[in-house]
């Protein structure tokens, strides 16, 4: 990890040497620096560099996983898992030196995890049977961000400073669904349950309702998902290295106040007082909101930019 920093540092610094050279033979050059640079009414579309960092990064510290991974950059990090991990930038050129930039991230990962559990129904007939049922447990996360911002360019040559202001929303979900293969029954109230479910969908018994022995999670869900709102600031260099394609950096500063709704679950249980299965859904955790302020990733903090 140290070596990736240090790599990464040396990279910008070199970066940053080579288009400070470059920018003074500008001056020298013929050739019509214009050419380079971007005009109103250009459209662009910026892809990130950090995933080839992070690759020579690995070839450094010889990490095993050594592939580039996925192209694009985090549209926002609010300390989540389930923020996007790639996103989509794209900038428009109000005038020569002001810019609207949107950025667009979407994430949904689902996983169905199965489980054997021993068949307690057929244990009580043959006490040394090996049958066994399945457990499941299906996970789905989602989130997506969206971020607009107004940017204005300094500089008439080939390295230009870039600096932004802009409003950004995020949100994320998740939930958990399980289903058991021993059916909860008035002989077998508390049914065998496969260990790692055991783990995530069997509830404390202060949970528990009157009537009930036991309870196992149905689904776990939130009301509505949790919400990001707040201000961006950031400040870059773009150099042209060739007409219209600018390679840069930039770092960002951002307030962002968060909410989120309260979490649910549905549960099932045998109910001593009716004699019969039933389910429920009630509050699990209740509503909460917060804020933060520090520095975040809109986009890539190195990248490429195509303008057209």
């Amino acid at each position: 990890m140290k070596k990736t920093i240090l790599f990464t540092g040396i990279l910008i610094a070199c970066l940053c040497s080579a288009a400070a050279t470059v920018s003074a033979k500008d001056g020298k050059e013929k050739k019509d620096v214009s050419e380079y640079l971007p005009e109103a009414g250009d459209f662009a579309v910026s892809v990130s560099a950090n995933p080839f960092i992070n690759f020579v990064g690995n070839i450094f510290n010889n990490t095993v996983n050594q592939t580039i991974g996925t192209f694009g950059g985090d549209p926002y990090n609010v300390g989540g898992i389930n923020q996007p991990r790639v996103s989509i930038a794209g900038k428009y050129m109000l005038t020569d030196e002001l810019g609207l930039r949107v950025n667009l991230g979407w994430i949904h990962n689902s996983n169905t995890n199965n489980y054997y559990v021993r068949d307690d129904a057929e244990m009580t007939v043959n006490p040394l049977s090996e049958k066994k049922l399945i457990d499941t447990w299906k996970e789905a996360t989602s989130g997506g961000s969206f971020s607009a911002a107004m940017e204005y360019r300094v500089g008439k040559r080939r390295v230009q400073g870039v600096f932004s202001a802009g409003l950004l929303y995020a949100f994320s979900y998740k939930s958990d669904k399980y289903s058991f293969g021993n059916a909860i029954t008035e002989i077998n109230q508390n049914p065998t349950i496969s260990r790692e479910l055991a783990i995530d969908s069997n509830p404390e018994v202060a949970n528990t309702p009157d009537g009930f022995s036991s309870m196992r999670y149905l689904k776990k869900f939130n009301d509505t998902p949790s919400n990001y709102a707040g201000l961006i600031l950031s400040a870059g260099i773009e150099w042209f290295v060739a007409p219209k394609i600018s390679i840069g950096g930039e770092v960002n500063i951002s307030a962002v106040w968060n909410w989120t709704k309260a979490t649910y679950y549905t549960a099932e249980g045998f109910n001593t007082l009716s004699g019969a299965v039933e389910e429920w859904t009630e509050l699990l955790i209740p509503s909460s909101h917060g804020f933060s302020f520090g520095t975040g990733n809109i986009g890539s903090n190195l990248s490429v930019t195509f303008y057209f």
